[in-house]
């Protein structure tokens, strides 16, 4: 029995249409009753499948078929969405992992493996954090640092985390198939990607002072503009990273100017500054470099903000999944991730790896996102064929 990619569609773009809040695109938010739809909706064809389905305390799903006591390998990804998102991100690589199921269960009479597609909750930015459904299961999420009444308002209870902290089953490997959200595979005839690092983050607050004052009766000569200190800090952020040539990138995102009245010189304005690079060396480094310039040179308040570790992916998984693209005469190319995903999380607790789809121009977020059919099957049959590498 073969991968049938136009299943693979149809399923994808069923529910996608079926649970969608959104006026443009598809919205799905984390902790939603469309994401847990969708969830739903996978676990009842699970069971169709033959597939041994459960759910933890905060929501997260697993099918498993195979043998009870034979090494599992894992695949899988989520099913949230930004607001107003596309059709792909990460739910791509539920549905391609749904369909390797429906495979795999009519070849597991002689398997040495189980396999397990795993849908994880909450991965996009979202109040109680990105990759929170992975975070909480590999023992990252500490409940009290969560206020009751958020938590409500979510509808999770701390009882429910900690039920979940720390329980994600003992994997072999994990392998996630998500669309690059970039255009470097466009850029190299679109092959498929195997991912080599995932992106560290680190994000400061930065708060610049300055003096308020009459737009029309204060000369230039005697202002202290905090929004042209802080366009002056972006300007310097944008081009120090530059002379980073292992992939770091820098953004400053977002910006408060206050009192942000026209006839009013901002006297404050907030910013954050985000330091992104598969080397961690890279963040750590070029991070103080310019918090050391900025408190030299401007009158700062400093607050650190989001710290999430670079990981280096599986050599061996990485392998199984040049030999199953060698095999099928299908191209590969190696690449790191700038974006965070639920496999990031599990570097601490398996063997990791990533498939990238190419993505049309890059466009992620968007409803605009976009993916050749033909290239998300070659990504999937990779996908296929280094599992079936993995039941003998």
């Amino acid at each position: 029995m073969k991968l049938d990619v136009e299943r693979i569609k149809h399923q994808l773009e069923t529910v996608a249409n079926r649970y969608n809040s959104g006026e443009k695109g598809y919205t799905r938010l984390a902790f939603s009753k469309e994401e847990d739809q969708v969830i739903d909706w996978v676990a009842q064809e699970l069971e169709t499948y033959g597939a041994r389905v459960r759910k933890d305390s905060i929501g997260n799903l697993y099918g498993r078929i195979g043998p009870e006591d034979a090494p599992v390998i894992a695949f899988g990804s989520h099913v949230d969405t930004v607001k107003n998102g596309g059709l792909f991100d990460g739910a791509l690589g539920v549905f391609v992992g749904l369909e390797c199921i429906r495979v795999l269960r009519d070849q597991m009479d002689d398997a040495e493996a189980a396999f397990e597609l795993v849908i994880f909750k909450g991965e996009e930015g979202n109040p109680l954090g990105g990759t929170f459904g992975s975070r909480v299961v590999t023992g990252q999420v500490e409940p009290d640092e969560f206020e009751d009444s958020l938590l409500e308002s979510l509808g999770v209870t701390k009882e429910e985390i900690l039920r979940a902290v720390g329980t994600l089953p003992e994997y072999k490997a994990f392998i996630e198939l998500h669309i690059e959200q970039g255009t470097v595979l466009e850029e190299n005839d679109n092959v498929t990607g195997i991912v080599t690092n995932i992106a560290g983050i680190s994000r400061s607050h930065i708060k610049v002072l300055g003096t308020p004052g009459h737009s029309g009766t204060m000369p230039m000569n005697s202002r202290d503009d905090a929004l042209v200190h802080a366009s002056q800090i972006v300007l310097h952020i944008h081009q120090a990273v530059k002379k980073y040539t292992d992939g770091t990138v820098a953004t400053v995102g977002q910006l408060n100017v206050m009192p942000n009245v026209a006839t009013v010189i901002p006297g404050e304005v907030e910013l954050t500054f985000e330091v992104r690079s598969g080397n961690q060396e890279s963040i750590d480094s070029f991070e103080k470099e310019i918090l050391d310039w900025v408190t030299s040179n401007y009158e700062v308040e400093i607050t650190p903000g989001v710290k999430k570790q670079a990981s280096r992916l599986s050599e061996g998984v990485r392998e199984v999944l040049k030999e199953a693209a060698s095999e099928l005469d299908l191209p590969v190319m190696e690449l790191v991730s700038g974006a965070n995903h639920d496999a990031n999380t599990l570097t601490r607790h398996t063997e990791v790896g990533m498939l990238f789809v190419p993505s049309k121009k890059g466009i992620s977020h968007n409803p605009e996102e976009d993916s050749d059919w033909v290239y998300i099957g070659n990504a999937a049959e990779i996908m296929l064929e280094a599992l079936l590498k993995y039941k003998k």
